[in-house]
């Protein structure tokens, strides 16, 4: 319907930041609201506001509800019976199926269940504890109110829970795949000292690509993506020893002021290459400057930091 009591948003909400899908399908569009909520805790809090990535399409069997504030949130919008519909479309991160139960007759809403278990990896279905007595609204006859889902009933499908006079049904899949070592897999990361400071992140580009145990990224990192399914994001600290090693002092050279380039003005935090005489080239910055000397470190610009990564799994491959 197009209005319901908001005691199961905070928990829905709470979830979509969680799971953190890639693709999201809103069964019963009506106003909007859930499209909007999946895409503020999808793309808007993670910076992706004006380059959205989350794909965001909906269902709604009464055209008069869909205007301009609808369009503008969803990617895809199918108008007619979601039983239909549902059966045509591919596999969703997540679906959201909120006050439609309750329109439904007993045996449409378990073949809905059944359907929305099929085509998604999670899903959350919304309905009245206690239906109260609806007949058409808005020269709407789909608002009428012809059924009532007892917990006992909903549970055969997934995890129930009450928030309010709003049950709360959560289907998730049977089987999820998990990332481990020697798979390819694309992320999405945001790295952060510890101030919070964020000095790397993969938003508004193409996601990494890397397998896991090939030691093209620091330990750390690698490690904390085993055990993750596609769409599922995650924090993660991890300590100097496990990403860029400590600062090692001998790694530090001060060299007269008349042993540096010419044709360069030395300044603090300068990136610079030293030909070593094995023949080896390695990056080095100017970490001190004085009247008589200048300090190279041959550190990594992090070593001897502990850092924290923002992650999702994007897929694997």
């Amino acid at each position: 319907m197009p209005c319901s009591r908001p005691s199961a948003l905070t928990p829905v909400c709470n979830r979509i930041m969680l799971k953190n899908p890639m693709s999201v399908l809103d069964i019963g569009i009506g106003f909007g609201k859930f499209g909007f909520l999946a895409r503020e805790y999808t793309d808007v809090c993670r910076g992706r506001y004006f380059n959205p990535k989350t794909r965001i399409d909906g269902i709604e069997i009464f055209e008069k509800y869909i205007g301009q504030l609808q369009r503008e949130i969803y990617d895809n919008i199918y108008i007619g019976n979601v039983i239909d519909i549902l059966p045509t479309l591919g596999d969703y991160d997540m679906i959201i199926c909120g006050d439609v139960l309750e329109h439904l007759s007993e045996k449409d809403g378990s073949f809905l269940l059944d359907l929305i278990k099929e085509k998604s990896r999670f899903a959350m279905i919304v309905t009245p504890v206690r239906v109260l007595r609806q007949e058409a609204l808005y020269k709407n006859e789909y608002e009428r109110h012809i059924s009532t889902w007892p917990r006992e009933t909903l549970s055969k499908w997934g995890e129930v829970f009450q928030f309010e006079n709003a049950y709360l049904l959560e289907i998730s899949s049977v089987a999820v795949a998990q990332a481990k070592y020697g798979d390819t897999v694309k992320v999405h990361y945001i790295g952060k000292l510890e101030d919070g400071t964020m000095f790397d992140s993969s938003i508004n580009r193409e996601p990494l690509q890397l397998t896991i145990g090939e030691g093209r990224v620091i330990p750390g990192f690698e490690n904390a993506l085993v055990g993750m399914s596609p769409g599922e994001s995650k924090t993660t600290k991890i300590s100097a020893c496990n990403a860029y090693g400590p600062h090692r002092k001998e790694m530090t050279q001060v060299i007269d002021r008349n042993q540096f380039p010419n044709h360069l003005k030395a300044q603090v935090g300068q990136m610079l290459q030293d030909y070593q005489p094995d023949g080896r080239i390695i990056k080095v910055m100017v970490a001190d400057v004085s009247e008589s000397s200048v300090t190279l470190d041959a550190n990594h610009p992090l070593a001897g930091k502990d850092l924290t990564f923002d992650i999702q799994l994007v897929e694997i491959l």
